[in-house]
């Protein structure tokens, strides 16, 4: 798989500056990051058998946008979340409303599909229930995270590629215009 999808180097000295920092914390094959989730995350994945077979490559995105907006853009890490239940990643302004909605894949070709429906599907309406739908389609369960939560910003991020949107909301869906890159925080953060 790393021959395939190799970590990139942004990913690298992310991982690095968070274990300087305390942001992430190794425990074994495991390892957590900030608030949010609050048990560890394998860094790989387990066979029917119980053997690690391979790299669990979205964690290692994951972990680095985590603390890619908190060291390059300035979020504090309490307003900083990992894996907050319905997002990736996630900052919260100081309402505790959600101000960006990081969502992460492994490689470039999930990130565009995902990126597609949401920029086309959704505007005039999001077909809603009452709780999310998990494991049928990913774009809908994303597009119903951002219609209940209404994030001000989107941004969607793999290992080669990075894609910020401004959110901008109707009465029945919503749409995403293409943006320069993540706002900064105002205040220095961790």
């Amino acid at each position: 798989m790393l021959g395939k999808r190799p970590i990139q180097e942004w990913e690298a000295d992310r991982w690095a500056r968070g274990l300087k920092h305390g942001l992430i914390k190794m425990e074994g094959h495991f390892f957590r990051v900030g608030a949010g989730k609050r048990g560890c995350l394998s860094l790989f994945v387990r066979n029917e058998a119980g053997s690690y077979v391979g790299l669990r490559r979205e964690s290692v995105t994951q972990a680095a946008t985590y603390v890619s907006l908190i060291t390059d853009y300035g979020y504090h890490r309490a307003a900083t979340r990992f894996e907050t239940g319905w997002m990736d990643v996630a900052v919260f302004d100081d309402a505790e409303r959600p101000l960006i909605y990081a969502e992460n894949k492994a490689h470039l070709g999930l990130l565009d599909a995902l990126c597609r429906r949401l920029e086309n599907d959704f505007a005039d309406t999001v077909p809603f229930t009452a709780e999310p739908v998990k494991g049928t389609d990913d774009a809908l369960m994303k597009a119903q995270h951002v219609w209940r939560h209404r994030p001000r910003y989107f941004w969607a991020v793999c290992p080669t590629h990075r894609k910020f949107y401004h959110v901008d909301y109707s009465n029945h869906g919503f749409t995403l215009r293409p943006a320069v890159d993540v706002p900064t925080a105002h205040a220095g953060a961790f």
